[in-house]
């Protein structure tokens, strides 16, 4: 469980800082670990897992997809100042929402793996 929560941490703090193309790295870095490597988790803990990693990697596709779409909106010389700043704050803001809701993924996995491990 410790190597998934180290990877969720990961993932969150890339995220936090913008750093997409490295999130969507550790993403599917942890998608194939969790898929091919023989790990001592829970079949359950692996599904919440992989759904964490899943969306944080779709988000910051989506996130990419829409830079390219903004990219053939870009008229002239004019309008590059402007898509520069409008990804700049989409980006971050995106990449802050998919942080957010890793985190609070992360916490219910934890807080269920520790409500088992007491009962």
């Amino acid at each position: 469980m410790l190597f998934g929560y180290i990877l969720v941490i990961a993932l969150i703090k890339t995220s936090l800082l913008g750093l997409g193309i490295i999130s969507i790295a550790v993403a599917m870095l942890a998608i194939l670990i969790f898929k091919f490597a023989p790990l001592d988790i829970p079949e359950v803990s692996k599904k919440q897992f992989k759904r964490v990693y899943k969306i944080a990697l779709f988000g910051h596709l989506s996130a990419y997809i829409g830079l390219i779409v903004k990219a053939f909106f870009i008229d002239g010389i004019e309008d590059i100042p402007t898509f520069i700043v409008s990804h700049l704050v989409l980006h971050h803001l995106l990449c802050a929402a998919i942080a957010g809701i890793a985190t609070f993924m992360f916490l219910r996995i934890f807080i269920a793996h520790r409500h088992q491990g007491s009962a």
